[in-house]
């Protein structure tokens, strides 16, 4: 093991110096390998955290392990599907908002091949929900692509894909352990392998809107969406979706480019203000419980309205629909008249045969 490496670059963050594409790339070859020692990555990712990843850095990050993730071999679906997912980390304790509106999205026909993990953060993580309902994550690739063409939906278990992240899971535990927020809290919902061409984004923190966007932006996601919902009276400051407890700031490009970071209040998709608290949340057999209620729009009516919110912009994202109006319409339709509820039924038909 060289006892050099990574000395040269973290002593560069520690004087404040952004790193170059060139170092950058080294640098991540010495991450995911064994020739650096675990304190010596220990003490690069906490100096590039204390210095704070510039665009460019942050850009550079994702695209080195992009290049690092495995194929899925879903090109041909890349062009139309979208992916939809949060940092998490807002410590809010809400239900699994971007899962649930993936589930719509599907059913009304488009292509989500959504790409997360177990919960890190919350008691309830989208792989955690998607095991439940039905869906392995041990799926082989053949499978997923069926899936893909029957159902329109695709889940890539993130260990499945990104080896690289063996070699660094260790050191990000002492760091998270530490209470150090490194920039693995933000690479994760970035770097999905199939690349679709689509995302619906949600960030645990607005100053990372843009920053994620444009680094989305200059690796091929050719229309995006990054948000962050507010919430006033609350001790948690925010959410990483949109929602309709508040104003939410949006940073949006292609389909629906923003001027810089706009806000956009419920009333934006004709919806009322409602407390946070219809938006919680609990371990797995409570989000199942919640999950049934809200496949018949009986559920509580901030999170209803939250749900129509995320899956009305997610349907203008990906060009379904041309107004807010039209998206909240087609979103309550899928409820209301059970489409919804009867996909889910054809996913576990689906899986359910090996």
């Amino acid at each position: 093991m060289d006892e050099e490496k990574l000395v040269f670059e973290t002593e560069l963050l520690m004087n404040g110096q952004d790193l170059n594409e060139m170092q950058i790339a080294e640098c991540v070859n010495h991450l995911t390998s064994e020739d650096a020692s675990p304190q010596q990555k220990k003490s690069f990712l906490a100096a590039l955290a204390k210095k704070g990843e510039s665009p460019s850095e942050f850009s550079c990050f994702v695209s080195e392990f992009k290049k690092r993730a495995i194929n899925p071999g879903l090109e041909r679906f890349a062009n139309s599907a979208i992916d939809l997912c949060g940092t998490g980390g807002d410590q809010a304790g809400s239900f699994n908002v971007s899962t649930f509106v993936s589930f719509m999205v599907a059913a009304a026909g488009i292509p989500v091949i959504k790409h997360g993990n177990r919960s890190i953060s919350s008691r309830c993580g989208s792989a955690d929900l998607l095991q439940a309902i039905g869906i392995p994550l041990d799926a082989p690739p053949e499978k997923i692509r069926s899936g893909l063409e029957t159902l329109n939906f695709a889940f890539l278990f993130a260990p499945n894909y990104h080896p690289a992240f063996k070699n660094i899971a260790p050191v990000r535990k002492l760091l998270a352990e530490e209470g150090i927020v490194t920039i693995f809290n933000l690479l994760g919902p970035t770097l999905n392998p199939a690349k679709p061409a689509h995302q619906l984004l949600g960030v645990f923190d607005p100053k990372y809107l843009t920053r994620i966007g444009n680094a989305l932006r200059e690796n091929g996601t050719s229309h995006g969406m990054i948000v962050h919902g507010h919430l006033a009276k609350e001790k948690v400051k925010g959410v990483d979706e949109l929602t309709a407890c508040g104003d939410n700031s949006v940073f949006a490009f292609g389909r629906m480019e923003s001027e810089g970071i706009e806000t956009w209040s419920p009333s934006k998709w004709n919806q009322n203000t409602f407390d946070f608290a219809d938006l919680k949340g609990g371990d797995l057999d409570e989000n199942l419980r919640i999950m049934e209620r809200a496949l018949s729009a009986d559920c509580r009516p901030g999170l209803l309205a939250t749900i129509l919110i995320n899956a009305a912009t997610a349907f203008l994202v990906c060009g379904k629909v041309a107004s807010f109006e039209e998206g909240i319409d087609l979103s309550q339709s899928l409820l209301k008249g059970g489409r919804v509820r009867k996909w889910l039924e054809e996913v576990r038909n689906f899986f359910a045969k090996r």
